[in-house]
């Protein structure tokens, strides 16, 4: 079984990847969390996989929820997680396999895949050609990943400066991730797709318009990202940065 979670689609593809290389079914975190389905049954030779985006060099809220709570039966799995990340993972291997202990699953590896990266609130949006150019290198790096997993190999480690960077910025997106700075502006059509997309439920139509009915969300961005319109902004660097979702279907 393989479990993702994903806010523009990165995640979902590299889901889609190593489900299709691997036989093994699907699902969506974020949809499991709302259907409070937390129970896995493994099968004989089957292995559990996360994939997941690092946020601030850490685990989005969601994969801590749903991680936390998450039941295993049947078989001892080799449990192994792909992180996507624009540049680096930090230290979120070492707090993904906190949280698995925590929940009595033993995470057996880890590994970082570069993706294009979507947090445009503090970053320009890459263009055409250097999205097929990353995409192209992450398509190299998940047949190497998916040569580690079927040999069970033991992942990547990260360093004790990564530990340190993590755990600061971890501290700025458990505080942050307010949901006051979204603003829509008059190009929205009121198609909806943000807030049947938000994977926690922050986003209600109100008039015809996106509100924001929680203090806080998973950050995911995926309502901005998605926006047919380019609507939502968060702040004032959104406008000009540009958007990405997964362009390949």
């Amino acid at each position: 079984m393989i479990y993702y979670f994903t806010g523009t689609g990165n995640s979902q593809a590299a889901a889609g990847f190593f489900s299709s290389r691997m036989g093994e079914d699907m699902k969506n975190m974020a949809e499991a969390v709302r259907k409070k389905d937390f129970s896995c049954e493994i099968g004989e030779n089957e292995t559990l996989g996360l994939v997941f985006p690092v946020y601030y060099w850490g685990l989005p809220t969601v994969v801590v929820h749903f991680l936390s709570r998450l039941k295993l039966s049947g078989k001892k799995p080799y449990v192994w997680a792909v992180i996507t990340c624009g540049s680096s993972t930090g230290a979120a291997d070492r707090q993904l396999k906190a949280v698995g202990k925590k929940a009595g699953i033993e995470v057996n590896a880890v590994f970082s895949l570069v993706m294009p990266d979507n947090f445009v609130p503090m970053f320009r949006a890459p263009e055409e050609k250097q999205v097929k150019e990353i995409l192209a290198k992450a398509d190299v790096r998940m047949e190497e990943i998916l040569k580690e997993i079927r040999r069970r190999g033991s992942g990547e480690e990260s360093k004790a400066k990564d530990l340190m960077l993590s755990a600061s910025m971890q501290a700025l997106y458990r505080n942050g991730r307010k949901t006051a700075r979204f603003t829509v502006d008059d190009t929205c059509i009121g198609c909806g797709q943000c807030a049947s997309f938000c994977p926690v439920g922050a986003i209600e139509m109100v008039g015809g318009r996106p509100s924001w009915k929680k203090e806080r969300c998973a950050f995911c961005m995926g309502c901005l990202n998605r926006c047919p319109k380019s609507a939502i902004q968060y702040g004032k660097s959104t406008r000009k940065n540009g958007r990405y979702v997964y362009p390949r279907g």
